[in-house]
């Protein structure tokens, strides 16, 4: 039951179970209207929206969308201000690690065996008119 803690280089089996999410805090309010910004800018892109705030306990999934008969899994990061490095300095390895984590989650429960990979939208500034930018494949 427990070999693969024998083996090095082996991954642990992925026993967590995805559960959507709703924002609570006034907060994640206002990442939940920087992720409906990041959809709506990616649908007219050519997108299609699959799912959306997903979680487990290895991480959380912004969005799901396809690009074609491309998976695309997406990190939104907003930041009002460029303090601090903005958005873009605010996906940490340790963020791509549980956000790969969760995706690797995602697609064993769904049995999901198609191309895909993991973008970023990043939005900066006021949320009625943010500076976006959509960063492709950013974990290769």
């Amino acid at each position: 039951m427990w070999s693969w803690l024998k083996k090095p280089n082996q991954a642990a089996p992925v026993a967590s179970t995805m559960r959507r999410y709703a924002p609570q805090a006034d907060k994640q309010k206002q990442g939940a209207e920087a992720e409906l910004l990041a959809r709506a800018y990616l649908s007219e892109r050519g997108l299609k929206f699959i799912e959306a705030n997903l979680a487990c306990t290895q991480g959380e999934i912004d969005l799901i969308m396809t690009d074609g008969d491309t998976l695309v899994f997406i990190e939104v990061r907003w930041r009002k201000t460029v303090a601090y490095g903005g958005a873009a300095v605010s996906i940490t390895p340790a963020k791509l690690k549980r956000l790969s984590n969760a995706c690797a989650v995602f697609l064993q429960q769904n049995r999901i065996n198609s191309p895909c990979r993991i973008d970023a939208v990043l939005l900066q500034g006021e949320l009625t008119a943010p500076e976006i930018t959509w960063l492709k494949n950013i974990t290769g």
